[in-house]
């Protein structure tokens, strides 16, 4: 857990770059991954929305990070209300955590495990 709370923290360095300056803006939650189809695990290749409540307007980013792992930024969405959103594409396998960054606050990181997807045009389900 040690490993993912330095690659969290290194995020935030990294992300306070492309924060909007809006005051006291921040994530009001864990990013939803939504259900997988396979209602246990996400597959690799397959498309899922991420969105996150937030308590202001601008700009959300969305990362992914795994132990030993350098964050991977997956999107950017510019916050208009409550919500913020993206498309989250899995590449590799692996336990994971998802999290948003929002004027450099963060939110508490929703853990997810990644299998090999199978699957096209829309459906796609993983083991």
């Amino acid at each position: 857990m040690v490993g993912i709370g330095a690659a969290l923290g290194a995020a935030v360095m990294g992300a306070t770059a492309f924060a909007a300056p809006a005051a006291q803006a921040a994530p009001a939650g864990r990013v939803d991954a939504s259900v997988p189809f396979s209602s246990a695990v996400y597959g690799t290749g397959c498309t899922y929305p991420l969105t996150v409540a937030v308590d202001s307007s601008g700009w959300v980013e969305f990362f992914e990070v795994r132990a030993g792992l350098p964050p991977r930024l997956v999107g950017r969405d510019l916050a208009q209300g409550a919500l913020a959103s993206t498309t989250w594409v899995p590449h590799r396998i692996g336990d994971k955590y998802l999290y948003a960054v929002q004027n450099g606050k963060v939110s508490p990181p929703t853990f997810v495990r990644v299998r090999q997807g199978y699957g096209s045009n829309g459906a796609c389900i993983a083991f």
